[in-house]
């Protein structure tokens, strides 16, 4: 079967040219509506902003001055006007101040540290000394902002040469470190956590100079309640309509007891756990965690197990001992070198040549921020000085004195 086209070619090439205009005008018809839809979301969008600004506005006015254009009248869910507190200005001050109480509670300096500082560095450690050098403070001055000491002191050597004392306190002072950390415990789950600063008393045997901290276990707040309640006794008699007969009143009374309940209350018994502070070397460090025996103050005392000292300052070397010059270069007392200012020769009181001199110190600022908890510190002698302990009575050539309008009392 044969078909025969009797449309000339121009009709042809006509009628491809108008489906062509057609495509192109339903095309162009998609896309003028697409952008119309655009438009009227654009135009929703900035309406809703409009809407969300003026909402802004009035809640602003409403909160700070509570004036609105106009004569409307604001909400009552925005409370009272900022405005119109007369202590607006302090209420604002202490919500700025609540925001950096964490801040300034982490920044907080605890300088009475100064006072262990002296006591460390001085080469008195006590009345007993008489045939060594000692150095001894007459006035001090300090600046918290740039945690620096300045004093006027003597210095009183054994052969009568100032000189002498002078550099073995400036060689002492420049080889003194820091120390502080937290005494761990181990929980139930076997984790290891801080123990609270308050629940420790620091002490230092006299027997062996060993350091302990005194863990008050059972104390509030340090692990378990001081008072239990153990047992509730409940006791439920009710008499009602008791009739008592008086011969001489010929009266009656009735006798009504309420519910009583009696609850005895048990102290918990305070337990004091000694926990060493310091060790000889990492080895040392593990048995005492695992509660060798051999770690004992006492033949009669129970072994201390899962308590230990987590220092961060004190270094080991690869064998496990401790390291003196790399602790002293991760917690040096000073941060500069000592200032030595002018020095003359004299005699005090008791007619001994004595040298005096001035010093400035520039403290590392770790050692006064109160967040370092348990700060100690430490001389090239071992001699150590911590928050619990000072002998400020050997640090003066004078008894410190109170004046009142300035007169001695």
């Amino acid at each position: 079967m044969f078909e025969i086209s009797l449309v000339p070619d121009v009709k042809s090439e006509l009628i491809k040219k108008l489906k062509l205009r057609n495509l192109i005008f339903l095309i162009c018809v998609i896309v003028a509506a697409a952008c119309v839809g655009v438009l009227l979301i654009l135009f929703g969008v900035t309406a809703g902003q409009g809407v969300a600004l003026n909402a802004q506005d009035t809640e602003m006015a409403c909160r700070s001055d509570g004036k609105l254009k106009g004569n409307g009248r604001c909400d009552s869910k925005f409370g009272t006007a900022i405005l119109k507190f007369n202590n607006a200005e302090e209420l604002l001050t202490i919500q700025d101040q609540m925001k950096n109480i964490s801040l300034l509670n982490t920044n907080k300096i605890k300088f009475s540290r100064t006072f262990g500082i002296l006591d460390t560095i001085m080469s008195n450690k006590n009345d007993k000394n008489t045939g060594e050098d000692k150095v001894f403070v007459n006035t001090i001055s300090a600046d918290i902002n740039s945690s620096t000491l300045y004093f006027d002191a003597i210095a009183e050597a054994a052969n009568n040469i100032g000189y002498r004392a002078l550099e073995g306190f400036k060689k002492n002072v420049t080889r003194t470190y820091y120390d502080y950390g937290n005494y761990m415990r181990t929980d139930s789950d076997g984790n290891t956590v801080a123990i609270p600063s308050y629940c420790i008393t620091e002490i230092t045997d006299e027997k062996t100079g060993i350091m302990y901290g005194i863990y008050h276990k059972g104390a509030p707040g340090c692990e378990a309640p001081m008072v239990e309640k153990t047992e509730e006794e409940k006791k439920d008699e009710d008499e009602t309509d008791a009739e008592i007969e008086d011969e001489e009143e010929n009266t009656e009374a009735i006798e009504t007891e309420s519910t009583e309940t009696e609850t005895k209350e048990t102290k918990t018994e305070v337990k004091d756990i000694y926990i060493r502070r310091t060790y000889n070397n990492q080895s040392d460090r593990e048995e005492y965690i695992n509660g060798n025996n051999r770690y004992k103050r006492e033949e009669n005392e129970e072994s201390v197990k899962g308590y230990f000292f987590d220092s961060q300052c004190l270094q080991y070397d690869g064998d496990g001992n401790f390291d003196e010059a790399a602790t002293l270069e991760t917690c040096p007392l000073l941060s500069d070198e000592p200032t030595i200012g002018d020095s003359s020769y004299g005699r005090d009181s008791e007619e001994k040549m004595v040298l005096s001199f001035s010093a400035t110190l520039t403290i590392s600022h770790p050692v006064f921020l109160s967040s370092n908890k348990h700060m100690m510190i430490v001389s090239p002698t071992r001699q150590n000085v911590t928050d619990s302990y000072i002998q400020v009575k050997n640090m003066f050539t004078e008894a410190a004195h109170d004046t009142e309008e300035g007169e001695e009392k």
